[in-house]
């Protein structure tokens, strides 16, 4: 209770009490903003990497001068325990272009069946127009192709528009090589990932028609694997090595792997900064308890003489210290969860005050803002705000304590 009354007014003021407030508020803040800013770069990373996971394979074998539709091989793969799909894909850039203008895509390569069973790609809230039920159905696979909803905005297209597709490499002919190929496309369908990368760059093709088409011009042909579990793909590596007959094989971790890294590194090293500041935001409550111990001198001179012990004094000031660090945590918590739950209108409604869009699909791969509030991560940073609050705290607490009731009388 005493603890408590201290953080009040001063007798000549507001001093200490606006002290305590600057305090509270600069812990809250701090906690907060490391809880948002924590719970964003996670689920920015855990949604980046459901979807490229998702959407791409985990592990690759490279067919070199041989077919990757080598169904025996196929089957063998797909047997192996933990193994949910295997696949032929052929993989190759190529320039999009129509009369509404040009691209750079991505073109894989898959068989119909094998891409209708990827339902991130081909359920009914992924298909933005046309169907994936014809895909690869006609001749060497047909001239259907199946487009992302932004690359399809780009170039001006939408379902059963033709896109000229144009590779850089070219066939041996009587005449000589012929440098580059060009053919046309119907788009059969247009799908919606919510991932702005792979919406603008990718093309699927019938299998059959994108090895004809990229002959001899760089198109790599691999079995796609997926697994059951993609962060530990090294606990299958045996059994598929063991029936792929020496040939070479790639993994996940190869091709975005790195820049999964980078997040993590990106993250630590906001957590540092972040911690920081929360660390600095505590060390008011040093300013306020040291102002408080000035204005409270003749009280603790009072105290003492009435027969209170050093340990009672150190305990009111360190609990008065505590007291503004619990809030300030607690709220802060609140604050932090609070912002992360209703983080979209929150942006929605900045976005409409600054009358920009703050977090452009362009530049962060999503409509909207990733937050995944981990508990560990909440009691993690509490932990830490408390810790450096009570620290911050044993300094003035300790010289209350040491202060001399003779000598604190004398000037009262």
């Amino acid at each position: 209770m005493v603890a408590r009354r201290y953080l009040g007014a001063t007798r000549s003021g507001k001093g200490v009490s606006l002290i305590s407030i600057i305090a509270f508020a600069g812990i809250m803040l701090a906690v907060a903003t490391l809880i948002i800013v924590m719970s964003v770069m996670q689920g920015f990373r855990a949604k980046l990497l459901e979807q490229m996971l998702g959407l791409n394979g985990h592990i690759f074998v490279q067919m070199t001068n041989e077919t990757a539709a080598n169904d025996d091989l196929i089957a063998k793969i797909a047997n192996i325990e933990g193994v949910l799909d295997a696949a032929p894909l052929v993989q190759a850039p190529a320039y999009a272009t129509t009369p509404g203008g040009g691209e750079v895509a991505l073109v894989r390569g898959m068989r119909g069946d094998d891409l209708r069973g990827l339902t991130e790609i081909t359920g009914p809230e992924n298909i933005r127009s046309g169907t994936f039920e014809t895909f690869g159905e006609g001749r060497n696979g047909g001239n259907q192709i199946a487009v992302g909803v932004r690359l399809a905005a780009s170039l001006g297209v939408e379902a059963g528009d033709g896109v000229t597709l144009t590779t850089n490499g070219g066939s041996e002919t009587a005449f000589g090589r012929i440098p580059v190929r060009s053919k046309t496309y119907i788009v059969g369908a247009v799908f919606d990932v919510d991932n702005h990368q792979y919406d603008s760059t990718i093309i699927f093709m019938p299998f059959e028609q994108s090895k004809l088409f990229f002959q001899g011009s760089g198109g790599s042909e691999q079995i796609e694997i997926r697994v059951g579990d993609p962060d530990e793909f090294q606990r299958y590596l045996p059994a598929i090595n063991g029936v792929i007959e020496g040939r070479n094989t790639t993994d996940w971790t190869r091709i975005i792997g790195p820049y999964f890294d980078a997040l993590q590194i990106e993250r630590n090293v906001m957590r540092l900064i972040l911690m920081l500041i929360v660390a600095v935001a505590a060390l008011n409550i040093i300013t306020g308890l040291v102002m408080l111990v000035k204005d409270k001198t003749g009280d603790i001179a009072v105290l003492r003489t009435m027969g209170a012990t050093q340990g009672a004094v150190m305990r009111i000031f360190f609990l008065s210290g505590a007291l503004i660090g619990i809030l300030g945590t607690a709220f802060g918590v609140i604050l932090g969860a609070l912002f992360v739950t209703y983080i979209d209108p929150i942006e929605q409604f900045l976005s409409a005050m600054v009358g920009q869009d703050l977090f452009k699909a362009e530049i962060y791969f999503f409509q909207n803002i990733p937050a995944e509030l981990q508990m560990g991560e909440v009691v993690t940073i509490a932990s830490w705000a408390l810790f450096m609050s009570f620290i911050s705290t044993i300094l003035p607490a300790w010289r209350a304590a040491r202060l001399d009731p003779v000598e604190a009388l004398r000037y009262e």
